[in-house]
């Protein structure tokens, strides 16, 4: 064998010998561990639960419309609800018994708040429950109009009040 085959083996020794060694230490050296978490996202699911009296409405009659939110789960939840006609010239003249006790109405927003948390399959109390058009409404404005009910919900859990769940949200959409 030449000289220069001799330092080729030689180099090749030490070349393997250095990268098992390397390998080894890095292997002694470092460690590695994986640990998976599932986190579940909450979720709120509400219905409007809606009794209708159906007969026409004669002007200056009560008539039985109760309107209130049932939490469907899985969490307690805070709701806020939207009632609007879908003609407010004629809304001017329909009386509505909103139930201002256990509901708050924000002008800005034009939302009713429920001031309690619903908790899973309980329902939050009436927002209304009769309306009545006015004896004087006009002619003209007698006709078929609805009173549409928007709910939302925000997940009530950290948030000791109403209030706080829906400043927290408005900072969330924003």
């Amino acid at each position: 064998m030449n000289k220069w085959g001799a330092v080729l083996k030689i180099f090749s020794f030490v070349c393997i010998l250095t990268s098992v060694s390397i390998y080894t230490m890095v292997a002694y050296l470092s460690d590695a561990d994986t640990v998976s978490n599932t986190m579940t996202v909450g979720g709120n699911h509400i219905s409007i639960d809606e009794i209708y009296e159906q007969k026409p409405i004669v002007p200056g009659t009560k008539i039985t419309k109760k309107v209130r939110i049932k939490n469907d789960g899985p969490n307690d939840c805070y709701v806020r609800v939207r009632a609007v006609f879908s003609d407010s010239d004629v809304g001017q003249y329909v009386q509505v018994d909103w139930n201002t006790n256990d509901w708050i109405y924000n002008e800005e927003d034009e939302f009713y708040y429920f001031t309690s948390c619903i908790s899973k399959d309980e329902y939050s109390e009436y927002l209304f429950t009769t309306l009545q058009v006015d004896a004087m409404i006009p002619e003209h404005l007698k006709k078929d109009i609805q009173l549409i009910v928007y709910a939302e919900s925000y997940q009530a859990e950290g948030y000791s009040h109403y209030q706080e769940a829906w400043i927290d949200y408005q900072k969330n959409i924003n």
